[in-house]
């Protein structure tokens, strides 16, 4: 399915690649204010911000330090340690990372510059696949725009470095699309051929879905499913079928460059693949159907205006808030899945325009099959899902989908927004080629009302998805007492309270450098230790302060088996509690603490303890 021979693309040059990326890095400075110039001091969003920027700590200590498998450590669930495999530890992110770190950036610009990149990459990958379909190049650099700077793309970057990174995506679809190039494949004396250049591309292919794994599984199965829509694609349809080979020679031939691509991918991530599937089986990462329909795309959410947007933002937020009882329990980051609708007159344009040529069609279908596969396993309009006086619900395809391994383990249908954006943005290249008359663009040839188009409906596609300015928020480790944690020799333990899974304890890790006790996975394993120790029980919020367990841990008895779990430090944040909870940890202090503490920060709402 390669461009007609009259959209024959214009000759690329250092130059043009350079200028692309450069227009791409503008926009990204632009329409991201103002996290470039807080480069050093703040994070877009915070929340799970913190988690990802221990796993770009944590990827150099592991590789460089320890010299070890990133994917299991016992800094966190001290002693026991916890496997990685099912954590969003996006290792390619933390490579990438590594020079930075090396350089001496601090982790807060290493982290900020690392999700910057991912705009500027997806941008390019999505311009090199929209030019390699339509030859035109401005219409192409408008379709990376429409891709990388989604309002899907601008959710996610509240903390989801796992799916910020999406940049990945267009290289691997270019790389499938051209080892399906026409080229048959054939039988000859016995010996069965398929062109070279599929070949190549093909083991590129498998590469760089290994890339998508090794980012976030959920991408590298979303890619799948789009390589089985491409691949029904080209061989239900005679007409494509046939630029593959003669009778069964297309099927074979599409089944060794399928198998191509999918050998290499196995190969590439044999080291996790097998290890993650052994990890899913254990049962603990299964999420409730309930789950899956919170986080599936609501029917209204693509037509529903970002909540980021400067000027409309607020309006949308409320008026979410207000339609139960699916939409509210969405966080902004799920919700958030706008189209666009000068994006969505842009495709249908093509689509109407273009009806005739097969590459705008299959790109309209992918769109609309990835959208509804985002709705998830049943319909969902106006945050209701049955319908009339007799509680009707609508069957979608995501429950054709649900039972496959690891689908059942994401949750999250809504992300298949993900590709609809990058169909979009195919189609939107496609629809404004026609508008500018033809593949190739040349000034020469331009009229004014194309030099309209060009220029108006690219504004009017950044305008809609504006969010400005973007929410930063700043690092809380200025507590000294990390500092003085991290000069300490040996190895030893800390117990932050309150006792529960936050990201900020992590972030707090990559200051002082110890192992500590519980942690903040993607996907929280059994922790035996919190049951088997009274200590730690009986100081979990959920253990009233008069419960049995007192008569196990006053009078010293709750010190000495900390100290048995090598626990140096007790530090208490109570700022992280609610006046319920902190009134009951107080007592739960005085019964196992009964000293004052060792090192106190009123500013900061923190009392430290050391043990030995």
């Amino acid at each position: 399915m390669p461009p007609p021979a009259a959209d024959t693309p214009q000759a690329h040059t250092l130059r043009t690649h350079l200028l692309v990326l450069a227009g791409y890095t503008l926009l990204t400075v632009l329409l991201t204010y103002p996290i470039a110039f807080r480069l050093f001091s703040e994070v877009p969003g915070g929340g799970d911000a913190w988690q990802n920027i221990w796993n770009l700590w944590w990827t150099k200590q592991a590789l460089l330090v320890e010299h070890t498998n990133p994917y299991h450590t016992d800094m966190l669930y001290y002693p026991q340690g916890v496997n990685l495999y099912l954590h969003t530890l996006v290792l390619t992110a933390g490579l990438t990372s590594l020079p930075l770190q090396l350089l001496g950036f601090n982790l807060i610009a290493t982290y900020n510059i690392v999700v910057l990149l991912t705009f500027v990459l997806a941008g390019y990958g999505m311009y090199l696949l929209c030019h390699y379909l339509t030859g035109n190049r401005w219409a192409s650099f408008v379709g990376g725009i429409v891709f990388t700077f989604s309002p899907y793309h601008f959710a996610h970057l509240f903390g989801h470095m796992n799916l910020a990174s999406l940049q990945w995506l267009p290289f691997y679809v270019l790389a499938l699309l051209k080892a399906f190039e026409p080229g048959a494949s054939q039988h000859q004396a016995g010996v069965f051929r398929i062109p070279r250049g599929a070949l190549k591309w093909s083991l590129l292919a498998g590469a760089l879905l290994a890339l998508n794994a090794y980012t976030d599984w959920l991408y590298a199965i979303f890619l799948v499913v789009f390589t089985g829509i491409f691949a029904a694609w080209r061989l239900m349809l005679p007409v494509e079928r046939r630029e593959l080979g003669v009778g069964w020679s297309a099927w074979v031939g599409a089944g060794a460059r399928l198998a191509l691509t999918g050998g290499t991918f196995l190969l590439l991530t044999a080291p996790i693949f097998f290890p993650t599937l052994g990890e899913a089986g254990l049962g603990y990462a299964q999420q409730p159907p309930i789950e899956t329909i919170v986080y599936s795309s609501d029917l209204t959410s693509a037509f529903t205006p970002s909540e980021l947007h400067p000027l409309w933002g607020e309006a949308m937020r409320v008026q979410v808030q207000n339609t139960g009882p699916y939409l509210p329990l969405k966080n902004p980051s799920e919700r958030v899945v706008f189209l666009g609708y000068a994006t969505l007159a842009l495709a249908g344009l093509a689509v109407w325009r273009l009806r005739r040529r097969r590459a705008v069609l299959f790109w309209g279908v992918t769109a609309l099959s990835t959208w509804l596969l985002s709705l998830g396993p049943f319909l969902q309009w106006a945050g209701k899902t049955q319908f009339t006086t007799f509680g009707v619900t609508v069957p979608m395809p995501y429950l054709l989908l649900y039972k496959l391994p690891l689908v059942s383990i994401m949750r999250t249908p809504g992300r298949f927004t993900v590709l609809t954006m990058l169909a979009l943005g195919v189609l939107a290249a496609f629809g404004l080629t026609s508008l500018l008359g033809g593949g190739r663009f040349a000034w020469r040839r331009l009229t004014w009302r194309s030099a309209v188009f060009g220029a108006l409906l690219p504004a009017v596609i950044l305008f809609e998805y504006l969010a400005l300015p973007f929410p930063t928020v700043p690092p809380g480790w200025n507590v000294p007492i990390y500092s003085k944690i991290a000069q300490e020799p040996g190895r030893f333990a800390l117990l932050e309270l309150p006792l529960r899974p936050f990201s900020d304890y992590m972030a707090y890790q990559t200051q002082h450098g110890k192992p500590i006790i519980y942690g903040y996975v993607s996907r929280q394993p059994v922790y035996p230790v919190l049951e088997q120790v009274p200590a730690l029980h009986y100081l979990l919020n959920s253990t009233p302060a008069d419960s049995v367990l007192k008569s196990q841990v006053d009078g010293g008895q709750g010190v000495q088996q900390l100290e048995q779990l090598d626990v140096r430090y007790v530090i208490i944040r109570w700022w992280a509690f609610t006046p319920e909870e902190k009134a009951a940890m107080k007592t739960k202090r005085a019964n196992l603490l009964p000293r004052p503490p060792d090192f106190s920060y009123p500013a900061d709402q923190v009392d430290v303890w050391r043990l030995k």
